[in-house]
């Protein structure tokens, strides 16, 4: 009994520290929620670590945009009154009457 609870001594925290670097990595590299990634690597062990570097990183090259650059990149903009999507060419929001 000694001996497993000397070996959780030493397994847990190193685990720990390698599911928060997967947290870190995930916040960086992955569009999913990074604190999800660190707890299922916690909890899973070697299987949640594998499931994260094989389905949690994006693929090298894939770009993740931003919510607030979506909206240009569709010719849409966003009124500053309401926050709707407008055209472009609008010059007045069709919802508040604000100009844009």
């Amino acid at each position: 009994m000694v001996e497993v609870a000397a070996w959780l001594w030493l397994f847990v925290p190193i685990w720990l520290i390698v599911s928060v670097l997967a947290g870190i990595d995930a916040g960086k590299n992955s569009s999913q929620n990074a604190f999800i990634w660190a707890l299922s690597v916690f909890v899973g062990g070697i299987l949640g670590l594998l499931l994260y570097i094989n389905l949690g990183r994006d693929q090298y090259g894939e770009e993740t945009t931003a919510a607030s650059d979506l909206p240009t990149q569709r010719g849409l903009t966003t009124c500053p009154n309401c926050q709707s999507l407008e055209d472009t060419e609008r010059e007045v929001c069709r919802v508040c009457g604000e100009p844009l």
